[in-house]
């Protein structure tokens, strides 16, 4: 039994046994505050439990990043993270910044002398872990996930790209089994997801958290408009790739991009400034992708780093000639490094590599017993809500209940794992009916009107909705897909209103059965293979994980339902359309 920690922003742990991985939960579903930082204790103690493990049978843990990682968006503003970057700037050569031998030098003098594995091993005492403890290099664990997950790791070019960890934002690796060489660093001064980090809170938004919007946002400006041109011009200056690395040029380092950008685009619209940064984003990565496929002569790619969260690009990495098969690690941002240190610590005590499972589904979540989903009915006023055992048939009969224009919470069995839900801890609703936009924005989740949604769709039916010429395994919602005219009549209200693009789930039976039915049902009714799915939180707030977390959610929205295990929880009063 081996255990996996991220301790920086959105703190995750994973336990892994047997060759699988069989919990991985972030502390901030536990501990309510979205994208929390710090030592995952909580989350610990839950992946133990539903694992059936003691703390005294952990063998080993892992941990990410030899420097303490970023934990909070207030430590990106830090007085002393402005003045080292400025300093940095003005005394220290590129040359030096960018020089891997210094920082492998660097980073090695610090582990000596710092006393983070021993701050890690102390908490770890405090919860009865007395094991082996390993610290992995930050863009070292991103590349391993992913390529140990992936079908093709007998031989994968491995490419990873965030805004920073232990000095670097990006490395592309050749990976052979349990052999990775690394080819390529990119140094944390060049780092793209930086610069898209900073674009995004100069539009007013929050960096680390809302990346999304930008790239959402980006996709309704025409690229042939005049203004749009003119602001990627300015963008076009900031960033060039040569071989196997990207540069900046631009002068400015972390938050020193703000002041680039109020002396250069101050005055540009946001909607050309979201769209000229997602171009460059694309343009920069894509030119970096194909040098690195030319040089290795290796087609099969693995995607991991935050940057990947960025499913626009995914698509256009996808569609290269030169990519014949492409894995992108699900929810890949730091979350996804504690999956890494929980495999790799077992490998480096003994466990053999090849014994790993590929990934199939990520439903590694806390489930809940009928006592305890019954409990939190306490909290409901019955004025309100009408509570009905359904049984068995909870699934089909929710499925009807959307063809009809209910809007349905879901909450079932395993919580998924990352920023995505997979129908487990979903808000479900008819994708044919555009209204729904208007009643889950206004009424549900407050979010942006610019902001798309999502389907799930079922396996057999991806054809008939979504352009996917390399059959690419879409189970994660990590990948866009532009659509087919069918999916713009079936799904509309789950696509991107402008471009129609889609970020499905594909759901095949093996990995949710029961959500798997529920669509089945909808699609016996309808004749529509799939549905909208968004996940049940309230804007702000982390994704559901109890009982009492989809009660409270349920009581502090207009939801027409919750379906709770074999439970169904109707409003009494429903809205009409006209109301929202």
């Amino acid at each position: 039994m081996y255990l996996g920690i991220h301790d920086g922003h959105t703190a995750t742990a994973c336990l892994f046994k047997d060759g699988k991985i069989t919990a991985c939960i972030s502390e901030e579903r536990i501990n309510r505050i979205k994208e929390w930082g710090g030592f995952p204790k909580n989350a610990i103690l839950e992946v133990l439990r539903i694992s059936n493990v003691n703390p005294s049978d952990i063998k080993a843990v892992g941990i990410s990043s030899i420097f303490p990682p970023i934990k909070s968006v207030d430590e990106l503003e830090s007085h002393f993270l402005k003045k080292l970057a400025k300093f940095s700037i003005k005394f220290i050569p590129k040359s030096i910044i960018r020089s891997s031998n210094l920082r492998k030098l660097f980073l090695e003098i610090y582990e000596m002398l710092s006393n983070r594995k021993d701050y890690v091993k102390n908490e770890l005492e405090k919860i009865g872990i007395k094991a082996n403890v390993y610290l992995y290099e930050h863009h070292f664990i991103h590349a391993f996930t992913s390529h140990v997950l992936s079908k093709t790791r007998n031989e994968n070019l491995i490419i990873t790209l965030d805004g920073s960890g232990d000095l670097l934002s990006g490395t592309i690796s050749i990976g052979r089994n349990n052999e990775i060489i690394r080819i390529s660093e990119i140094s944390n001064y060049d780092s793209i997801g930086e610069f898209y980090m900073r674009i995004t809170q100069f539009l007013g938004m929050k960096p680390l958290s809302h990346e999304y919007k930008v790239m959402g946002l980006s996709a309704y400006v025409d690229e042939n408009e005049k203004q749009a041109i003119e602001t990627f011009k300015i963008f076009k200056n900031y960033f060039e790739v040569k071989n196997l690395k990207i540069y900046n040029k631009t002068g400015a380092y972390k938050s020193l991009y703000l002041n680039l950008f109020k002396n250069q685009i101050l005055n540009k619209r946001f909607d050309h400034i979201a769209f000229s940064a997602q171009k460059l984003l694309e343009e920069i990565v894509i030119e970096l992708v194909k040098n690195a496929i030319k040089k290795t002569s290796i087609r099969n790619v693995v995607l991991g780093g935050g940057v990947f969260m960025n499913v626009k690009l995914n698509n256009k990495i996808l569609m290269l000639d030169e990519v014949e098969n492409l894995f992108v690690m699900p929810s890949c941002s730091d979350e996804s490094l504690a999956i890494g240190c929980a495999i790799k610590c077992a490998i480096d005590e003994g466990f053999k590599f090849e014994n790993v499972n590929f990934l199939e589904d990520i439903y590694w979540g806390t489930s809940y017993s009928k006592e305890e989903v019954e409990k939190s009915f306490e909290n409901l006023d019955e004025k309100e809500f009408e509570i009905k055992y359904i049984g068995d048939d909870i699934d089909e009969f929710v499925g009807e209940l959307i063809s009809e224009n209910y809007i349905i919470a879901r909450f079932k069995n395993r919580m998924e794992f990352g920023a995505r839900a997979l129908g487990n801890r979903s808000i479900l609703a008819n994708p044919s009916n555009l209204e729904v936009i208007t009643r889950i924005n206004k009424a549900i989740k407050q979010r942006d009107f610019w902001m798309p949604f999502a389907p799930t769709i079922l396996y057999e039916d991806q054809d008939r909705y979504i352009l996917n010429p390399k059959k690419h395994e879409g189970y994660y919602m990590i990948m866009a897909f532009f659509t087919k005219e069918e999916a713009h009549k079936h799904l509309r209200a789950a696509l991107h209103q402008y471009d129609l693009s889609a970020r499905p789930q594909i759901l095949i039976k093996e990995h949710n059965e029961s959500y798997y039915k529920l669509i089945k049902r909808f699609k016996e009714k309808t004749g529509i293979g799939g549905i909208l799915n968004t996940s049940f939180n309230l804007h702000g707030e982390p994704i559901v994980m109890s009982p009492n977390d989809a009660i409270w959610t349920l009581k502090n929205s207009l939801l027409d339902g919750l379906a709770i295990e074999n439970y169904l929880i109707l409003r009494k009063k429903l809205r009409s359309n006209k109301e929202y």
